[in-house]
């Protein structure tokens, strides 16, 4: 197989991780050494979940929470006078520590978009410079979910410019012969609406259900605020808009690429076609 990055992409309830899941069964099954990275793994190119931080700050945490040094050592990595905090593996039952890495989180739109492209942009370089040629990488939303979301959400680039950084981007991994499977469903409001019944918290108390997040993640960002998305309606407008995105950057990817409908979520029949790739 000559294509040694997999890029599985889709709104919420598309399929993601199951699809992602069974590329890596299948191809193991095939002699092939698969790596996959889900949404919300430690991950060699993205960085959901991490914190910006200077070295001082950094220094005064390890000094202030002796307890974390262990883990703070293993999941920070120190890039020229800064540290990058992969703070939700950290374990950290403060809630002031916790809120403060959180403030200082990569995305949402807590850093300039310089920063964030510049990180991203050296972190992807660095992922293809340390990749071994025997492996095939299986990525789940770590290219068009992560950075569109970033991109026209939190820092207001419109269409143009959006595929214009998706196209650098994806420029940088040109010879990993990368594929992008997007599993696409047609009817955004019913299949939000589905995933939200089925991700409900088992304990309100401690965690709010998926949807009710979501909402609140969409009111927040610049893109919710300056369109007025409110509750479940402006959570479809704003799926709905990312979805137009993400279609209008594939057509225009030079890589190998395939777009699955998926109607009635017959998950066998799409992964029969993803098969039929390679």
């Amino acid at each position: 197989m000559e294509n040694r990055l997999i890029l599985v992409e889709g709104i919420p309830g598309s399929g993601k991780t199951m699809i992602s899941r069974k590329i890596k069964h299948d191809l193991e099954s095939k002699g092939e050494k698969a790596i996959l990275y889900n949404e919300g793994d430690v991950h060699p190119a993205d960085l959901a979940w991490h914190a910006y931080i200077s070295l001082n700050e950094f220094e005064r945490i390890v000094k202030e929470y002796p307890k974390y040094k262990t883990s703070l050592i293993k999941y920070t990595q120190i890039e020229e006078n800064f540290a990058l905090v992969a703070y939700t593996k950290l374990g950290i039952r403060e809630k002031e520590l916790f809120k403060y890495f959180e403030e200082h989180e990569v995305y949402d739109g807590r850093v300039p978009f310089e920063v964030f492209k510049k990180l991203h942009f050296k972190r992807w370089t660095k992922f293809v410079d340390q990749v071994n040629s025997d492996s095939i990488i299986i990525f789940e939303c770590a290219y068009l979910q992560n950075h569109i979301n970033e991109l026209f959400a939190f820092h207001n680039k419109d269409r143009d410019n959006i595929i214009k950084y998706m196209l650098e981007l994806i420029n940088i991994v040109k010879k990993l012969k990368p594929i992008l499977i997007y599993l696409s469903q047609p009817d955004v409001g019913e299949t939000i609406s589905r995933v939200a019944k089925e991700r409900v918290s088992p304990d309100k108390s401690q965690y709010e259900d998926w949807i009710d997040l979501v909402i609140s993640y969409v009111e927040k960002s610049m893109y919710g605020k300056l369109n007025n998305l409110k509750n479940f309606d402006g959570a479809i407008k704003f799926f709905e808009h990312r979805k137009k995105l993400e279609l209008a950057v594939i057509e225009q990817l030079p890589i190998d690429k395939v777009v699955i409908e998926n109607p009635d979520y017959n998950w066998e029949k799409v992964f029969n076609k993803i098969k039929s790739l390679w």
